[in-house]
């Protein structure tokens, strides 16, 4: 199937009523007899663990419980439900079609990961249904600020944060465990990938490249090599398949700047991640420095971190000189303290303090300091005494944000955020 599509909403209520049993999330919003479904996540894992919760409020209830198929597909439809006592009733008529999308393992997609592949279809929520509350939350369940940290709290196990998406009215999850890569460890000159999966037979692993590709079948569960004699190429795929269907894949251009980092992708030595990271020079999201920059010209490195931060995100790379020459931090500089003074320097100067992770890479003998930069959905300051001012990123330029721009960014954060 393609990675993304449309599905009918139809089928999703003859494959929910054809299921004994699925576990689900309901998060309802109204008062006293009239409940309305806010949300619906459903998963179709037989082996996924349930953990039955019921958070009780005067205008929000939380339900997480095992449900007979044919009720799910029935709300799915449109049908009020008596659940717990309590009449579910759907915002609106049901959408006619889904959206699908078909994840790779550890990918992050609304918050949610997993370590196998899986297929996902979603439906979004009318934009003019009845709204949550902004009060406290105090009732049958843990207390809350508010309804956005009692969701997240619900949903995740995770504070709540802003720029998650709370659009989707459904969601369904269906895990896809014929095959996937669990771990994949990159040297010098060796990939080595770490095959799982119940359904492997007929498949195959393929590392491809722009100058060539290596295939080798797979014939069950195991540690799979490829030699690497000039090391990882820029922009591989990783692909486990079967015929003309992708089972899970891996994809290495330069590293993603400023996002996490896939945590079963480890490089056993971090040169040739560095190497990827300076392939393509300085630009939009990568910037240079010598050193941990003093006095005034702090203002020049930190304002870029509020460019990348603003926009999509962005990695400074402290010991590499503009023409990308790799000197290292300074010798017998305390690398501790190094890092200490760039978070202190974030802190004291950026409003809000942006996403962002300090990362130290060994390189032939050389010490460099990664700031990998999260995109926030929104705009973040220099402060300049009692004057904020918002930059963007233009190439490998960091510019004064225009007026349009300022106004954009925080168009963005507002639709987010009330999303």
């Amino acid at each position: 199937m393609a990675n993304s599509g449309q599905t009918d909403t139809a089928v999703l209520v003859a494959m929910l009523s054809e299921r004994t049993t699925v576990n689900v999330q309901l998060v309802l919003i109204g008062e006293e007899e009239q409940w309305q479904l806010h949300y619906c996540q459903v998963t179709l894992d037989d082996d996924a663990p349930l953990m039955e919760r019921s958070w009780r409020y005067s205008t929000a209830v939380f339900l997480e419980l095992c449900l007979p198929g044919p009720t799910v597909a029935a709300l799915l439809r449109g049908d009020d439900q008596d659940l717990h006592g309590i009449r579910v009733v759907s915002p609106d008529p049901p959408s006619s079609s889904a959206s699908s999308n078909q994840m790779r393992s550890q990918e992050e997609w609304g918050r949610v990961t997993t370590p196998w592949p899986r297929t996902e279809w979603t439906i979004s929520r009318d934009p003019y249904a009845l709204q949550p509350g902004h009060g406290l939350l105090v009732g049958d369940g843990p207390s809350f600020l508010n309804f956005d940290q009692a969701l997240s709290a619900f949903l995740h196990q995770r504070p709540h944060d802003s720029h998650a998406n709370r659009s989707d009215l459904w969601r369904i999850v269906q895990p896809q465990r014929a095959g996937w890569l669990s771990q994949i460890t990159i040297g010098p000159d060796l990939l080595t990938a770490n095959v799982t999966g119940e359904a492997l037979d007929g498949s195959a692993l393929e590392l491809s490249w722009a100058a060539g590709h290596q295939s080798q079948p797979v014939d069950g569960a195991g540690a799979y090599s490829f030699a690497l004699p000039s090391g990882l190429a820029h922009d591989s795929l990783l692909m486990l398949r079967r015929a003309d269907q992708w089972l899970d894949w891996r994809h290495f251009p330069a590293p993603t700047y400023g996002r996490a980092r896939d945590a079963s992708v480890v490089w056993e030595q971090p040169g040739p991640e560095l190497d990827l990271l300076l392939a393509t020079g300085e630009g939009q999201h990568l910037e240079c420095k010598r050193e941990v920059p003093e006095g005034d010209s702090r203002k020049k490195m930190l304002k870029t971190i509020a460019a990348f931060a603003s926009q999509d995100g962005g990695t400074v790379l402290i010991g590499v000189q503009d023409d990308l020459q790799i000197v290292g931090l300074p010798d017998g500089a305390n690398v501790d303290k190094q890092v200490l003074r760039v978070i202190g320097m974030i802190r004291d100067n950026l409003e809000p303090v942006p996403s962002y992770e300090p990362r130290v890479i060994e390189h032939d003998g050389k010490t460099v300091l990664a700031i990998e930069v999260s995109g926030g959905g929104q705009m973040y300051a220099y402060r300049d005494g009692q004057r904020a001012e918002f930059y963007v990123r233009v190439g490998p330029n960091t510019v004064l944000a225009r007026h349009h721009e300022i106004a954009a960014g925080f168009r963005q954060a507002q639709t987010v955020t009330t999303s």
